[in-house]
């Protein structure tokens, strides 16, 4: 599955170009701006990727080190208040709140879904980066699988006090309870707790595959699309066409620049198929059983086995092939796929797949008279996060910053709302009670109203329906709470 759309690699000749004219990569300054709540001490972070790791403290000028299997090296935030100078790296930085996971084996990430997991239950998120000093390196934040921690990330030139060239902002852990938990039934289904401590909310992608998601299935949509709106578009019910922009390897068709333009159908028992050709790759059928589509790894994950020409069923490969399935995919998850809504003239349904990447508007927007004909969880996200919220965000908007030298040096990090009290939104102070001391903490919020104020709490606690604005309505949802005193 996509993890990250972000170009990890990328540009590795220009770094070489550069190597052999002796000019060094400009370093990047990465800071971390801790809003958690949490002590210094008790936040800790972990760069996990590239063996090359070029970087160091910058408050003590030690080399930082790669955190890895068998070689665990993990740096709480009062270990680096200055941040770090890094000149190479491709990979993730973990975040993480007191004591960090333990590796289980080599290329290990905690099963943000099983509890079996012996890490399940600390809690952990991740920023995705490419930094070696060219043009085309991006970094992001991702809740593609699964939201923990409140990850914002800006980037600079010249400096946190200088110049901000963009923003990703990231939903405070109250704004996705209050987006996400209701999404599954029964709700709260995929909300996880240590007890009285929020840990995460799993997102649909990475569930297992038994017992049944309890997210949305998209059945109901594939049986419109198989019953009602196929049947009106001439037996088909998207085109699946663009231009494949190549891999760079010039050694198989499939990996070469070419166009392409497939039909996509349905049968009466739900089972996809494409068909159609490419320049250079010929007339192929791809075809995906109802079950794939369905499964966790399936339109939600944009990772389902396929078959090409009745072969063994396989995983999309970094081809022409995965490039079209990302297309169909993304159209499902975003609710393009039959859609009836006329933008410039022509319903986007009717459009070819390509033309769906121009669209501004996505999810419900799409979809206006079938609600859950898209990715739900994308759709809640999209309102309150920047991050990666489905496989090919990337497709359709923004969802990266970018890291070239020429117009950025320094990237902060902020890590947010540590200490959110998870069932209990309205203990303003956290002591366990909706009283007085509550209600003055809520009056001062009421009054600022607006979430981007500077002086607001960080992370808008007082925010309950997270619409960005501390106000009447807000002010009903606590009073319930206040008059029941003691939280549930």
């Amino acid at each position: 599955m996509p993890y990250t759309r972000a170009c990890f690699g990328c540009g590795l000749s220009a770094a070489l170009l550069l190597c052999a004219s002796g000019l060094a990569t400009p370093p990047l300054t990465i800071v971390f701006r801790n809003s958690s709540g949490l002590p210094d001490s008790q936040v800790y972070v972990g760069f996990l990727g590239s063996p090359d790791i070029s970087a160091t403290n910058i408050q003590t000028g030690a080399p930082i080190q790669q955190t890895a299997f068998a070689d665990t090296h993990w740096y709480t935030l009062d270990q680096l208040p200055q941040g770090v100078s890094l000149t190479a790296f491709s990979g993730r930085i973990y975040i993480g709140y007191e004591t960090p996971w333990v590796f289980e084996r080599a290329g290990y990430e905690p099963s943000p879904s099983s509890a079996a997991d012996p890490n399940y239950l600390k809690r952990w998120d991740k920023v995705e980066f490419t930094y070696r000093g060219n043009a085309s390196d991006v970094g992001d934040v991702t809740s593609i699988d699964y939201y923990g921690i409140r990850t914002a990330v800006k980037v600079f030139k010249n400096g946190t006090s200088g110049t901000l060239v963009k923003e990703l902002k990231d939903a405070t852990t109250q704004q996705a309870l209050g987006a996400l938990a209701a999404l599954t039934t029964p709700a709260n289904a995929t909300v996880v707790m240590n007890g009285s401590d929020f840990v995460r909310i799993v997102g649909p992608s990475v569930l297992p595959d038994s017992p049944p998601s309890p997210y949305p299935s998209f059945t109901p949509y594939l049986t419109f699309l198989q019953g009602t709106y196929q049947p009106a578009h001439g037996g088909k019910f998207a085109r699946i066409q663009g231009r494949f922009a190549g891999t760079g390897d010039p050694s198989t068709p499939e990996k070469q620049a070419q166009n392409y333009g497939f039909d996509a159908t349905l049968s009466p028992s739900l089972e996809l198929t494409l068909s159609g050709s490419g320049d250079l790759i010929g007339h192929h059928d791809i075809v995906i059983t109802a079950a794939e589509l369905n499964k966790p790894t399936g339109i939600y994950g944009a990772n389902p086995f396929y078959t090409l020409d009745n072969g063994e069923p396989i995983k999309a490969p970094n081809d022409i092939y995965g490039w079209i399935l990302g297309d169909l995919l993304a159209g499902f998850n975003t609710g393009a796929i039959g859609s009836t809504v006329v933008v410039n003239g022509t319903e986007v349904g009717q459009m070819n797949s390509q033309g769906w990447f121009a669209l501004t508007e996505m999810f419900a927007a799409l979809q206006p008279t079938n609600p859950g004909f898209y990715n739900v969880w994308a759709n809640a996200m999209a309102p309150i996060s920047d991050a990666y919220n489905f496989a090919y965000s990337d497709r359709f908007a923004h969802v990266v910053v970018p890291l070239d030298p020429a117009k950025v040096d320094t990237m902060e990090i902020e890590i947010g709302d540590g200490a959110v009290p998870n069932n209990c939104p309205c203990d303003l102070n956290h002591d366990g009670l909706v009283n007085d001391d509550d209600f003055v903490i809520f009056v001062a919020a009421y009054n600022l109203l607006d979430c981007t104020d500077p002086t607001m709490p960080a992370g808008c606690p007082a925010d309950f329906n997270a619409d960005q604005l501390v106000n009447d309505d807000d002010f009903v949802i606590f009073v319930p709470a206040y008059n029941a005193l003691e939280c549930p």
